[in-house]
């Protein structure tokens, strides 16, 4: 993917972006924190398998991430391919993703650190981006 400027700068400020995943010709979209720092990297999102996102993940890898950029009206679209971590990589960010949420726990660390077969971490490998501009 070609690096645009102003994509990383972007990307690294919004907590919250918009995921787009596809169930044929409709779109779904839903707000997700974003832990990630690197636009042109793996992204991944912690999540449960019975969501939508999954269920149409595991039909249509095709993913839309969207966040603003530094200009009013001007926003990102970065398009990439969905896939699931393995078990190894769930449990070691699912931890990490729950003592973010919880970081009174971490000394009182009891959420079940074994494989809990609802957990699930989508990896969106990026294949283009644009600035969109209204």
């Amino acid at each position: 993917m070609d690096k645009i400027p102003g994509l990383d700068m972007a990307f690294k400020s919004a907590k919250v972006i918009f995921m787009t995943t596809f169930d044929g010709d409709r779109e779904n979209t839903r707000q997700m924190t974003n832990y990630n720092e690197d636009p042109y990297g793996t992204i991944w999102f912690p999540t449960e398998k019975d969501t939508k996102k999954v269920k149409d993940i595991g039909k249509d890898q095709r993913v839309l991430l969207t966040f603003p950029a530094e200009e009013k009206g001007e926003f990102y679209e970065v398009t990439g391919e969905a896939s699931f971590a393995s078990k190894e990589e769930v449990l070691s960010k699912w931890e990490w993703w729950w003592l973010y949420w919880h970081p009174a726990q971490r000394n009182r660390f009891w959420f079940p650190r074994e494989h809990d077969e609802r957990r699930v971490i989508i990896n969106v490998k990026p294949v283009s981006a644009k600035l969109v501009k209204k």
